[in-house]
């Protein structure tokens, strides 16, 4: 069934708790996700609800409520969780009104060294704070990344993040093919922070040099590449489009055994502090 085909639980204008939904987002068979204005003050919101039949409701709300509670400047806030009159699930936060990452990159190709430095320190900050409550993001790609007409940006979608207290079925992959770690594309269970790590590291080469560091391919092509690929990071290439010392910390980040990586987000936001590097306010 295509998206085309199926039917929201919710119509254009009809008014759920203090907000009116305005625009339908995207719909899936599990959940759906719509643009919406505060009836109060018109202040634009997403909302995101999820069908009762979701095997996924508790993680849901486990992670809706951490990011309800959980304020950073980089990380999506939630302002409110909660059910409809009819018991569904919903959650609602930020509204981005300049889409994401990934249609920045496609329309600028690039980021300058310090739009990106910008959004490496944001990303890090963010990861801190969840890996800190011992989360792990699990999909950090361009397009989880949002972007405000105020040049702010969030890191989003928290919907394959392992959470503490949740099991999980062994040996399972999963997550953006073309940027899991090595040993997600393996066991996507058994990750820690370092895996976040990488992820992010081959975002910013992707923003740095305008080009994904894999290729875009099907999922089990891309899966087996990340399990084989041992060569080592491209140093040269990431030399070009920035200081030797940043290209120096991303490669790091991008070594195939994570053993070899920074311990932590912290720890890479403390060898930034050290750098002379060009940086901003904003992404844009």
């Amino acid at each position: 069934m295509t998206q085309a085909e199926l039917t929201p639980c919710f119509f254009t204008g009809e008014q759920i708790a203090d907000f009116q939904l305005i625009r339908l987002l995207r719909v899936h068979k599990l959940a759906e996700s719509w643009y919406a204005l505060r009836r109060e003050n018109a202040v634009p919101i997403a909302v995101k609800f999820l069908r009762k039949e979701n095997p996924e409701i508790p993680k849901f709300c486990c992670i809706a409520q951490f990011l309800r509670d959980n304020h950073s400047p980089f990380l999506i806030h939630v302002s409110e969780c909660a059910e409809t009159i009819g018991q569904i699930p919903y959650a609602t936060m930020e509204y981005a009104d300049c889409g994401t990452l990934r249609n920045f990159l496609a329309k600028h190709g690039k980021l300058p060294l310090a739009s990106a430095v910008y959004l490496l320190r944001g990303c890090l900050t963010a990861l801190a704070v969840l890996h800190e409550h011992n989360i792990i993001h699990r999909d950090i790609k361009p397009d989880n990344i949002l972007l405000f007409s105020d040049g702010s940006f969030r890191l989003s979608d928290l919907g394959l993040a392992k959470l503490p207290g949740i099991q999980e079925e062994p040996g399972k992959v999963f997550g953006t093919a073309s940027y899991i770690s090595p040993e997600q594309a393996m066991d996507s269970t058994l990750v820690d922070n370092r895996s976040d790590l990488y992820s992010l590291a081959l975002v910013l080469f992707e923003a740095l040099t305008g080009t994904r560091f894999r290729p875009k391919n099907n999922f089990m092509n891309a899966v087996c590449l990340a399990r084989s690929d041992r060569s080592d990071p491209p140093l040269e290439i990431l030399r070009d489009a920035a200081t030797g010392k940043l290209a120096g910390l991303l490669a790091e980040m991008m070594e195939y055994t994570p053993a070899l990586r920074p311990g932590s987000a912290q720890e890479i936001l403390a060898e930034l502090d050290l750098m002379q590097l060009p940086n901003q306010s904003s992404l844009f």
